[in-house]
Order: C-alpha cells, then structure tokens, then sequence
C-alpha cells in the first residue's frame, strides 16, 4: 500500500528543553507526536493541534514545551505552554487551538468530519484485521533540516469492547483499540487510520485534495509485557525486562471530537462567526 505524501503533512513533534545525556548541553528533545484537525463552521475556521494527553502531562518535569512546524525548506519552533491545551477528563486526549505566526507552513488539517464516530465505526463496519497506518515520529530520527515523520502498519487485533489497562496520571483504564504494530514511545500523539479494502467503497471519506482516509482514532502508546532473564557474573540470579509486545493502543476518535465538540470550543467558533456576521452586515 502506497501512502500519500499529505499524511505526513499533517503531523509534526512537540519538543522539550533538556540535557544531552552524555554532554549536558541543554537542547530541544522530542516527546511525542502532534497533529491538525480543523472545524469549519460557516465562514470559520479553527484548526488544532491533537496529542495524547500524557505528553502534555510529563513535559510540564521539564519546563516549556514547543512545537516544531515545517516551513517550504526548513522548520520553525513556536511554544505552546501546557495551560493552554484542552485536557479531556477520563482518557489520554489533549486539544490546542493553533495560533501560529504567520509564515509559510508546510502542513495540511485534517477535516474533523473525518475522523469516525462510534456510530460511524457501526455503520463501517470496522473491526478485527482491518488494516491500520499511523504517522509519527521515530526518536531516533526526528528529522535534521525539517520534521521527517514515518509510518508505521499494522491491524486491529481487538475492538473497544471493555477498557484496557493503562498507567496516567487521570486513569487506570480507558476505551481503546488494539492494533498489532511495531509502535514505539515517539508514536504516542500519533494519528491512526484505517484503509477499507476496495470492495468496501461504500463507506469512504474524504479530506483536502480527495484523499481517502478514515481516522480510527489516536496512538496512547504501546503494551510491554515482561520477560525473564537470567544474569551472570558478580550480579548472577534472574530478573525481569520489558519486553514490547508489538501491541499499540489506540483512543477511538470520538474522544477527539468531544473535546472539539465540548462547550467552550462551541462557544468560541460561534462568537467568532457572530462577530464575522456583524461586520459583514455593517
């Protein structure tokens, strides 16, 4: 399967200050990844930036936090204090209306009517072995000049049928997908998507530039399980190590769109129209 160029437009990192581990030096490290959905209503548009929610919540150990976005043949670092973010109460979602500078960005906004609904996974039919990408960083090659995100397949091993296990500051268990997919720790943030095969065109959607895709929701992270070793030497005996379990969890997409759909957001695209509605009339 090919993958359009556009679906890593629409994903970048967010970045702490921090100490190289070998020189001390103070540098921007990645933490995870960030993408865009954009709200039409009327003659407004917002778009937002989407992580989980748990990258938001570590990154305040180190101070301020940062977004990296791609210019035509660079990148640009604009900080995005973690007040500012939208935290949803019970699962591992975080929103951020964008207000980047002016400036040639090279990003794109996914349509928020195209991320699924619960009701509209039901009708789609989604579920065990449909095939699953996601777009993201990989810490050990963020990108030099500009963001080089990667992607990353896999398939749905298990549908949200009860909570999953889960370590957060605000839960123990959410509502999640299970993908089997090499993910790793860069991935949480990260976008998920799911391809219907061609006999299942019926249920398609579309974003900027008609191109398929279906938004199954976004990466938490990944499940380690733990496995025994034996040691040897002035340290003999057994321990345990985790392993990663090639498992990715995924927070269904209806948990983005109610925090895009929660009351505050609401209120402020519609004040925002109002006022685009007076002017017009005056």
């Amino acid at each position: 399967m090919l993958i359009n160029e556009q679906f890593r437009k629409c994903v970048t990192y967010l970045f702490v200050e921090a100490p190289h581990p070998e020189t001390g030096a103070i540098e921007k490290r990645p933490v995870g990844t960030t993408f865009f959905v954009d709200v039409v209503d009327g003659p407004v548009k917002r778009a937002y930036a989407v992580t989980a929610r748990h990258v938001i919540d570590k990154s305040e150990d180190f101070g301020a936090l940062f977004m990296r976005l791609n210019t035509a043949d660079s990148y640009v670092d604009i900080e995005v204090p973690q007040a500012s973010w939208m935290l949803h109460e019970s699962t591992d979602v975080a929103v951020l209306r964008l207000r980047a500078p002016a400036g040639n960005y090279d990003i794109l906004t996914i349509p928020h009517t195209n991320l699924l609904t619960d009701e509209g996974v039901g009708i789609a039919g989604i579920g065990i072995g449909d095939e699953v990408f996601f777009t993201g960083l990989f810490s050990e090659h963020p990108g030099r000049e500009r963001v080089q995100p990667i992607i990353r397949f896999g398939n749905i091993a298990m549908m949200p049928h009860e909570p999953i296990k889960v370590d957060l500051r605000i839960a123990r268990e959410i509502d999640a997908y299970l993908v089997e997919a090499r993910s790793t720790g860069g991935n949480s943030g990260s976008p998920a998507f799911v391809i219907f095969p061609v006999y299942r065109s019926g249920n398609s959607i579309t974003v900027e530039k008609q191109l398929p895709v279906n938004m199954l929701g976004l990466v938490h992270g990944h499940h380690d399980i733990k496995q025994d070793i034996d040691l040897t030497g002035d340290n003999s005996g057994r321990a345990q190590v985790p392993l990663n379990a090639g498992i990715a969890s995924v927070v269904p997409s209806q948990k983005i769109l109610d925090l895009l759909m929660s009351e505050e957001l609401v209120k402020e695209r519609l004040e925002a129209r109002q006022a685009i509605e007076i002017r017009v009339r005056l």
